[in-house]
Parts: C-alpha cells; sequence; structure tokens
C-alpha cells in the first residue's frame, strides 16, 4: 500500500505543535538571513533569545487583540531587561528588584491567562539579559535586542494569523472530538464489566473526562476571542461554533449512564447484546477521531451509513432476546433509552456534515458564556491573601530566585544563571506538577548535554552552530507543550550553541550547565516542600463539596427542563459545565495526589471512593439530561428534587466544616408507572437518590479528612 505523503504533509503542517513551532522557525530564519548579511552574530543571537521568549509569552486571540498583547508584551520585556541591566552592577539593590519584580510579575498573572503568559515571558527575558548585563556596551543594547526579537516574532505571528485566522480553534476543537472519542472508546469497556472492573472504568473515565473539559474550554476561550457582539460572524466561525455546541451535547450524551453496567452481564445473560453495544461505542469513538481529524486537516466529513446498520440490528438482537428471556420492565426500558441515546450521539454526528462548511452564517447564533468581567484592582486584591495559592506561589518564586542569586554570587558562578532559569520554569503552584517537572528537567538536560558534545565537536563553523541553534528552538516549539523532557533536551542544546556563539565557551559550560540545573532542581523542590505545601488532601473536601452542590445545580436545571422542547440554552449549558469543571478538578486533584509523599497520602481510599462515585453520580444525571425532552414528570417530583439536592448539600456542608440543617422525612417512594418515559425517570431518580445517601455517608467519614485538612 502507497504512503499518502501529501496527507502526512498535511497532518504535520495542521499538528498544532509544529504549527507552533513552523512560526517559530520563519522568525529564525529571517534571523539567519541577517547574520549572513551583517555577520553580527552576537546580536543574532540576542535576537533570537527574544523570538523564543515573545514565542513563550504569545497567547491565542484575534487580530486586534494579538496586536494589544504584543504591545503589552514589549512594554513589559523592557522594562524588565532595562531594571535588570541597570541594577545589576549592585548586587544587593539587584537581589531586592529580582524579589520585587517577580512577587508582581506573578500576582499580575493572576488578572488572566494573558497577563500570566506575559508575565512569565517577562521574568524570562530578565533572566536572559542576565546572561549578557556583563559584557553589554551599554544599558540600552540588550533590552532593545531582545525587545526587537520580541517584536520580530510577533509580526511573523500576526501575519500568519490575518492569513489563518481560525487554524488554532480547529485545533482546539479537533482535539474536544479526540477527548470524546478517547472517552466512548474507554466506555466501551463496560460491556461487560463486573463490580471491580466497572469502578476501575469509572475511575479512568473521570481522567479522561479532564482532558475533555480542558479541551472544550479551550475551544470555548478561542470563540469568545473571535467572536464579536457587534458583527455577524463569518461563515467558517459560525460553522466552528455549531460544531462546539454539538460537542458538548454530545458530551453531556457519552458521558450519561442508563444502568448500573456491572450488573449487565448477569441480567441480559445474552453476550450478543453486550457485543452489541461495544460495537456501537467503538464505532462511534471511531466517528468522533474521524470528525476531529476532518476538522484539523480542513476536509469535508463523511459520516459512515454502518453506524445506524449496528444500531437497527442492536435494536433487533434485544427485542428478540426479550421474547426469549422475558426481561422485566426494569431492565427492557433502560436499554431501549440507551439504544436512544446511543442513536442520538449518531444523528448529531452525521449532522456535522452540513454544519462543517454551511454556505452562510445563520441569522443569530445562540451566546456563549464570558467570564465576568471583574475590575483588574478587585481581582487583584482577593489574590493578595496568604490562602491564595496564586500568592504562595508569587512568595516561593521570589525566593526561590533571590537564593539561586545568592548561590551565584557566593560561589562566584559566572554562568550560574541557569540556576535561576531552571528555577523558573520548573518551580510550579503545586508539589505534583513541580515534582513532574524536575524529573523532566534533569532528564532532558542530561539527553541534550549529550547530544550537545558531539555537535559541538562535529559542527566548529559559527554559520552552522546558528542553523543548529535556529533548528534546536524549532524542535523546542514542538515538543514544549506536550513533552516537556524532549523539550528540556533541546533547548539545552540552544543554550549550548548561544554560549558557544557569544563566549566561545561551548564545552565549558557542559558541566556548570548540569550542577546549575541539579542546584534548581533541588532549591524548587525545597520551595514547594517545605514552604506552605500545598499537599492535596487539604484540597479535598473543598474540592468534593464544590463538585456536589454543582450536580445538585445541575440536575436542578435537568428537572426543571423535563417534557419541554429541547433546547441548548445558555444557562443550562452553564450548569452543567459547572458540573463537568467541578468533577474535572476533583479528578485532577486525586491524580496529584499520587505522586505525592505516601505520608502525605492521608484518607487515600476514602477519597478514591468520593472520586469516582461522584463521576458516576454525574452519569446517572446526564442520562436524565440527555432523554430530558422525552422524560414525562411523575407525581411528586418536586419534592424528590429537594430531597436529593439537600442531601447532596448536606454532604458538600459535611465536607466544608459546616453542619447544614437535617431534612425531616427520607425520599418518597418511587412506583414505576406505566410509561417507558415515567419508567426510566423514576429509575434514575433512584439511582441518583441512592449514590446521594451513600456519598452523604461517606461525607460523614469524611470529618477526620476535613480536620487533617485545617490542622
Amino acid at each position: 500500500m502507497p504512503m499518502d505523503f501529501s496527507g502526512l504533509l498535511r497532518r504535520l503542517l495542521t499538528d498544532s505543535h509544529i504549527y507552533f513551532a513552523l512560526k517559530v522557525l520563519l522568525a529564525i530564519l529571517g534571523l539567519l538571513a541577517f547574520a549572513l548579511a551583517t555577520g553580527d552574530i552576537q546580536l543574532t543571537v540576542l535576537l533570537s533569545l527574544g523570538v523564543v521568549a515573545g514565542a513563550i509569552a504569545e497567547t491565542d486571540d484575534s487580530l486586534w487583540g494579538r496586536v494589544k498583547n504584543l504591545a503589552m508584551t514589549l512594554v513589559c520585556f523592557l522594562f524588565a531587561s532595562l531594571c535588570v541591566q541597570y541594577l545589576f552592577p549592585t548586587p544587593w539593590l539587584f537581589a531586592l528588584g529580582l524579589a520585587g519584580s517577580t512577587f508582581i510579575f506573578v500576582m499580575v498573572g493572576a488578572l488572566g491567562q494573558r497577563y500570566a503568559t506575559i508575565s512569565f515571558g517577562s521574568l524570562l527575558i530578565a533572566i536572559y539579559t542576565m546572561l549578557g548585563a556583563a559584557k553589554a556596551p551599554d544599558l540600552f543594547y540588550q533590552p532593545l535586542a531582545l525587545g526587537a526579537g520580541a517584536l520580530w516574532y510577533g509580526l511573523v505571528s500576526l501575519v500568519w494569523l490575518w492569513l489563518l485566522p481560525y487554524k488554532t480553534l480547529h485545533e482546539q476543537l479537533a482535539q474536544s472530538y479526540f477527548a470524546l472519542g478517547r472517552y466512548l472508546l474507554e466506555k466501551s469497556r463496560f460491556f461487560p464489566a463486573n463490580e471491580h472492573g466497572a469502578q476501575a472504568i469509572r475511575h479512568n473515565l473521570a481522567q479522561l473526562n479532564i482532558n475533555l473539559v480542558n479541551a472544550l474550554n479551550l475551544t470555548k476561550t478561542a470563540l469568545n476571542a473571535r467572536l464579536s457582539t457587534r458583527h455577524q460572524a463569518a461563515p467558517e466561525l459560525a460553522g466552528l461554533l455549531r460544531l462546539y455546541l454539538l460537542a458538548l451535547e454530545i458530551q453531556e450524551r457519552a458521558t450519561s449512564s442508563h444502568y448500573p453496567y456491572s450488573k449487565l452481564e448477569a441480567e441480559l445473560k445474552q453476550g450478543i447484546v453486550l457485543d452489541g453495544f461495544q460495537e456501537v461505542f467503538l464505532q462511534l469513538s471511531e466517528a468522533c477521531q474521524r470528525l476531529g481529524y476532518a476538522i484539523l486537516v480542513h476536509k469535508p466529513y463523511a459520516h459512515h451509513k454502518r453506524i445506524h446498520w449496528t444500531l437497527e440490528a442492536l435494536g433487533d438482537q434485544l427485542e428478540f432476546t426479550h421474547l426469549k428471556q422475558h426481561y422485566p420492565k426494569t431492565l427492557l426500558t433502560p436499554m431501549k433509552f440507551l439504544r436512544r441515546n446511543l442513536a442520538s450521539i449518531n444523528e448529531l454526528l452525521a449532522s456535522a456534515e452540513e454544519l462543517q462548511n454551511p454556505a452562510a452564517p445563520p441569522a443569530s447564533l445562540p451566546p456563549l458564556a464570558r467570564p465576568v468581567a471583574l475590575p483588574l484592582l478587585t481581582l487583584l486584591k482577593q489574590h493578595l491573601t496568604p490562602d491564595s495559592m496564586v500568592f504562595r506561589h508569587a512568595l516561593r518564586l521570589s525566593l526561590g530566585l533571590v537564593v539561586g542569586y545568592g548561590i551565584l554570587q557566593a560561589f562566584s558562578l559566572d554562568k550560574g544563571y541557569w540556576i535561576l532559569l531552571t528555577v523558573l520554569f520548573v518551580c510550579q503552584p503545586s508539589y505534583s506538577a513541580t515534582r513532574r517537572r524536575l524529573v523532566q528537567r534533569m532528564l532532558g538536560t542530561f539527553a541534550g548535554i549529550l547530544i550537545g558534545v558531539p555537535v559541538l565537536w562535529l559542527f566548529p563553523e559559527l554559520h552552522l552552530q546558528l542553523g543548529i541553534m535556529g533548528l534546536a528552538a524549532f524542535l523546542f516549539f514542538t515538543q514544549v507543550r506536550s513533552n516537556y523532557s524532549a523539550a528540556v533536551c533541546f533547548i539545552t542544546l540552544y543554550v549550548l550553541m548561544a554560549f558557544n556563539l557569544l563566549d566561545g565557551i561551548g564545552f565549558a559550560i557542559l558541566g556548570p550547565r548540569l550542577l546549575d540545573t541539579l542546584l534548581g532542581c533541588l532549591l524548587s523542590y525545597a520551595l514547594v516542600a517545605w514552604l506552605w505545601p500545598d499537599w492535596q488532601y487539604k484540597r479535598l473536601p473543598t474540592l468534593i463539596a464544590n463538585s456536589l452542590s454543582a450536580n445538585a445545580r445541575y440536575l436542578s436545571a435537568v428537572l426543571a427542563s423535563l417534557h419541554r422542547q429541547r433546547d441548548e440554552s445558555l444557562d443550562y449549558r452553564v450548569a452543567r459545565k459547572c458540573a463537568h469543571l467541578a468533577d474535572s478538578e476533583l479528578a485532577m486533584a486525586w491524580q496529584s495526589m499520587l505522586v505525592e509523599p505516601s505520608k502525605r497520602r492521608r484518607f487515600l481510599d476514602l477519597c478514591f471512593t468520593l472520586t469516582w462515585r461522584n463521576h458516576a453520580l454525574l452519569s446517572y444525571i446526564s442520562a436524565l439530561g440527555a432523554h430530558r425532552d422525552r422524560l414525562e414528570p411523575i407525581e411528586g417530583l418536586d419534592e424528590i428534587s429537594r430531597h436529593i439536592s439537600h442531601t447532596l448539600e448536606r454532604a458538600a456542608g459535611h465536607l466544608a466544616g459546616e453542619m447544614p440543617a437535617r431534612l425531616e422525612g427520607s425520599c418518597p417512594a418511587i412506583a414505576p408507572d406505566s410509561s417507558e418515559e415515567q419508567l426510566m425517570l423514576t429509575q434514575q431518580l433512584n439511582l441518583i437518590s441512592q449514590l446521594a445517601d451513600e456519598l452523604l455517608m461517606l461525607a460523614n467519614d469524611g470529618h477526620l479528612l476535613t480536620r487533617q485538612g485545617n490542622a
């Protein structure tokens, strides 16, 4: 079978990491041309450092938003670099300025992602300025050179964005459908699964939901950056918005659970039906992957008709086995609704063929929720407290950079600024993230040095080293968002070339580079382990409480829209998103706990149980949401809804250290009614009520967790 080189090239060019790195490569190629024309290698190296910092500080935005970001970035870069160059001759004053500016930049990052990335880039440009501050000919030489490099990259990026305004949005939306495909693939393992296996699958699904929620959030942010409330959206943008809303609806249906799946194998007594459900899930997963790929490479999506025939065969097989086995309505009805739900996902995916490239945008587009625009000063004041993670990280990073600078001065390390650079990249707001970065940094540095030695030996010519430096920067940006160890390997090679070009000491820097990285990693570890350590067991009670409350609000929104014309109103989507976001944060905290020291993994089993049961609760509520326009209200629904919501709020209150008032009585008995729609509703409410009671009991057991977390 011949290889499809055009398809491979298209895939490479549409990969977000390579797409991002190509802009950097284009900017550095321009600098190589400048070096060949002028012969000024040192200035070219400074310009390339500015390019790298500018690329790291870049955020996704519209064309006008990117222009404003670039202007803000240049101002911050020039300020940071000038301060370093001016204060550099006076070490004690420099240390004070370093601590103060670091604290301010990190705190400004609390205002939003845009400010956070610009602040990080400014700290990076400050350390880059330190590298050559002693040999700079005047005060403005390095700041202007580094700023010019960032400006050059910004101009290249603006032209790129003008030519391809929705490229990043295509990538983020494609990642959302890829995440949906992985979720459906994991869910196919329920058919069949025993009790122990079902718990493991629930836990895996909670972890996969992290990536799904993150991908959808990034897509929404990219859409909000490009949608204008004053102008009609372009046809391509309108189509991408519709596909995003389609992904949200598929997410609700994909995460829904219609039955305790661990009981199916024993109760259905027909493996062929379970195989049928599994096959449909697998085909829907594949369809999501193909739709994501079509969005990514800008190709029309063609939906396979075989999924429809598989669904028809599954329905026939279910009816046939029912005639032989005489299933009770309490089993047959959920299976019918599960098949209907899968058929609805199939219909939604089929509709993507028309949504992908609409001829013209519709007269009106559904609104997207936008973050509440608080005054910047008010937002900043919210984080000026020792309880804020941002405040703690600002103090830790400030102290880490000053201590690193003190080590550099005390031992007269000429090129010891790599300690500061390591602290900047490795020291993260949480222990778990810092530990992962630490290991990745050491592995990447060691690999980079192993590669750098023969490269310096085999390619002594300066222009060749400049080309290798540009290639290393390109490879760094292809990996920085997905494989940090590989990214560090390439940036180490980049720095070795830069030092050799600036000072001719490429080989001499190898040992100090490894030592400085080790010192920076140890310093970062000490900061997060000893200074306000953010152990996850302290956060888990609050996260679980938030998730239970969000699920209660989601359930209320679902029950309020029963048996109405189906719509995806903004209020409903916000309630659903909050529930998924809270579930995702809870799963991430559990994930982070697993890499913490063993003595800090307190109440591990209890937290595991709360995490997977919370995701199961979200899944049962999602099933009601998936069929909310078909289900018929039952008698006493308002009372049942109040009781379940109050049970969840009581569980949340216990975990938050509060003692909500007890609701008298118990959940009213839910008697199955004659219609399938009412039976489905009653069974789901029973499952939700049982889980709510179990979570309340676990919350009572979690009093120790709350007290330990406050200790």
